[in-house]
């Protein structure tokens, strides 16, 4: 009786067996991790469990994509790429193959360059345009210019043109004696600007460039994309000499305003920029004894050999003393010292500190010009 009340029959039992047997089915267990995130579907295998874990654990999957999201991809997105782009601007490099400053004024100059850009990235993005500050390292910016929106490829024309105002005169003037002083320095170059590549958000950077360059290049603007730019200059204007001396002497052959000397001034200019420098006038002395000063008008300094006529002004009877007293050989030292550039009746007081600043020395000999008003001095230079 007890075993028809509390337990199967026997031919239950054989009957649960039988099918067992017949499907090949093992009993599932209902409970573990596995079976709870992967339910037993009507059929053995993976396929019924993962179509149960996905109806019924969905939101969870989608927790964990969002959580792989947030790990993996948002990090080489936001951090690896724009990585990847300040390293790419900061490793590129620029050449600039000519630049014009001119229709100066007292506080804006016209700023017009050209330049190439050269970067060895796999990546070509396109740079927003945008205002680039230039400054000696440790001073304010003297300048704002404009980078126009640049397409990086292995090698990008820029090119610059416009009026730039002078937004700091003590920066702008340090620069000026700095370059003219200085055989090579550096100039910083500094602004933001955004990067667009393509499937990609726009990418902020910023940008702040050390340029080396040669001291002569008195407006040396450098551009975008400059790590490292050496180039030629005036290096303290070496190499200028005076030439073609003639003695004005006698009412007659004085100049109407007063000039007495006349030459020919050669100045080199191995770099690449052009300088509007206006009406230039120096002093001019030997042996510390001040003997009148010399005007180079209109002068424009170019790449190359400039050829600029001289008038000067000198007390002549203190020239002929020191030639018959101590210069016998008719070559004196002269030292020449910029005083003034005027331009448009206007002084340019950024040059005037950087000529100001600057002596230039040569030997200049006066034998023939002498000799041409009847002084029989022989030059031995």
């Amino acid at each position: 009786m007890a075993d028809k009340e509390f337990g199967p029959s026997q031919q239950e039992v054989v009957h649960d067996s039988d099918e067992h047997a017949r499907t090949g089915a093992t009993p599932q267990r209902k409970g573990g991790v596995l079976n709870t995130l992967y339910p037993p579907g009507p059929r053995p295998g993976a396929g019924p469990r993962m179509k149960n874990h996905c109806r019924k654990f969905w939101w969870c999957d989608l927790i964990v994509v969002a959580v792989i999201i947030l790990v993996i991809v948002l990090p080489i997105i936001y951090v690896a790429i724009p990585n990847k782009a300040q390293h790419d601007i900061n490793a590129s490099t620029l050449e600039v193959t000519s630049q014009e400053v001119t229709n100066t004024e007292p506080d804006q100059v016209h700023v017009k360059i050209k330049a190439i850009a050269r970067s060895s990235s796999s990546f070509h993005p396109t740079l927003e345009g945008f205002q680039a500050g230039l400054s000696l390292p440790g001073h304010e910016p003297f300048l704002y210019l404009n980078i126009p929106e640049t397409k990086a490829e292995a090698e990008t024309n820029i090119n610059i043109d416009q009026d730039a105002p002078i937004v700091n005169m003590d920066s702008f003037k340090e620069y000026t004696k700095t370059a003219i002083a200085s055989e090579n320095f550096t100039v910083l170059m500094s602004g933001k600007t955004k990067v667009h590549q393509k499937g990609l958000s726009a990418i902020s950077v910023d940008y702040d460039k050390h340029v080396q360059l040669k001291g002569e290049q008195l407006v040396a603007f450098v551009l975008v994309e400059a790590r490292s730019l050496i180039t030629t200059g005036l290096n303290k204007l070496s190499g200028l000499s005076i030439e073609d001396i003639k003695i004005l002497s006698g009412s007659k052959n004085v100049l109407p305003d007063g000039s007495n000397l006349i030459g020919n001034v050669i100045i080199p200019n191995p770099s690449v920029m052009t300088l509007d420098l206006g009406n230039v006038t120096m002093n001019l002395s030997i042996d510390d004894k001040a003997i009148g000063i010399a005007v180079l008008t209109n002068l424009v300094l170019k790449p190359g050999t400039n050829n600029s006529t001289l008038t000067s002004k000198v007390e002549q009877l203190d020239v002929i003393e020191f030639i018959t007293k101590k210069y016998k050989d008719g070559v004196v030292p002269l030292d020449i010292i910029g005083n003034s550039s005027v331009r448009n009746g206007q002084h340019l007081e950024y040059f005037e500190e950087a000529i100001k600043s600057n002596t230039i020395k040569i030997k200049l000999a006066l034998g023939p010009a002498l000799q041409a008003i009847g002084l029989n001095i022989t030059s031995s230079s």
